[in-house]
């Protein structure tokens, strides 16, 4: 009996000590990497001026509409290619989504491929990823990497053509987490601010990260655009929903109660119960052969004294 309860002890204490190892080795990297099977939509609200019939400036409720699905054909285990949409609206009649382009009610819509590296997050240009007109993009996009740190992050802007700097301001709790504030400023002139007509543009992005997991849990977004000749034909301030951030709240608790569980409690337990386990049934099993051997000789004895 005390021989399998050794055997078992070091079998077992053999697998928490395994266990914990690749916890604590392996699995971060492979559990770090944005999920093949993404497929969401973001919702934002908030207030724009746009021009009215007279061309003059009127304020109304807009919602927009993000969505972010990833193509698992053509990803792989270190690169996701994505497709994406963001469409803003006037908020009217209940509306909940995004409508034709001879809806009245639509102010722009635009769609967009690019790639992004699983663990970092940063664009990739890789045409074995991408279709043969993809734009070049570069930075973040869709999320921060895991283990964000308190610095400057480049993040992509398609009115700027390019990325721009992100630069962390400060931390701030939202619903109970903690985020990493980073703050965008981005301008450019002679773009496209409207269908074929240029202009400048301006516009300032505040991203709340839950740092270890890089999700973005809201996002503030002031936006104007003047087109030349004509005048400001935008001018946008848009975040994402209470309802959104909630959602995305749950979701990074989730979350990290898996990363926290995976790289923290099954290393931690593996490696303090597994080897005092191990040595255990060891100990059990060098005393078991002692005793064996001294049963052996007093037996020996036994017979020899007959």
């Amino acid at each position: 009996m005390r021989k399998i309860l050794a055997l078992v002890l070091v079998g077992l204490g053999g697998f928490l000590i395994v266990a914990g190892i690749v916890a604590r080795a392996w699995a971060p990297g492979q559990i770090e990497r944005t999920p093949l099977d993404t497929d969401n939509t973001t919702y934002l609200s908030g207030t724009a001026q746009v021009p009215n019939a007279d061309l003059e400036l009127e304020e109304t409720p807009v919602r927009a509409f993000s969505t972010n699905q990833a193509d698992a054909n053509v990803s792989d285990d270190e690169i996701i290619a994505f497709s994406t949409s963001l469409c803003l609206v006037r908020d009217e009649d209940g509306i909940d989504g995004c409508v034709d382009g001879d809806d009245p009610r639509l102010i722009s819509a635009e769609t967009d491929v690019f790639a992004a590296d699983r663990h970092t997050g940063m664009s990739v240009n890789d045409p074995e990823y991408l279709p043969a007109d993809a734009v070049h993009e570069e930075g973040l996009q869709n999320k921060w990497p895991f283990g964000a740190q308190k610095k400057t992050y480049p993040v992509w802007d398609g009115m700027v053509g390019g990325a721009v700097d992100a630069e962390y301001v400060g931390t701030q709790d939202v619903d109970g987490l903690e985020t990493y504030v980073y703050k965008a400023v981005a301008s450019a002139d002679d773009v496209d601010v409207v269908a074929d007509i240029t202009g400048t543009y301006t516009s300032s992005t505040e991203y709340y990260i839950e740092p270890r997991t890089g999700a973005i849990i809201n996002q503030v977004i002031h936006q104007e655009r003047v087109a030349d000749g004509v005048g400001k034909v935008l001018d946008l301030d848009l975040a994402f929903t209470d309802d959104q951030v909630q959602t995305n709240v749950d979701d990074a608790r989730d979350n990290l109660s898996l990363l926290t569980l995976i790289e923290t409690t099954v290393p931690v337990v593996g490696l303090a119960v597994g080897i005092p386990m191990l040595l255990i049934g060891f100990a059990l099993l060098v005393l078991g052969r002692k005793r064996s051997a001294r049963d052996t000789d007093e037996r020996v004895a036994e017979l020899a004294g007959v």
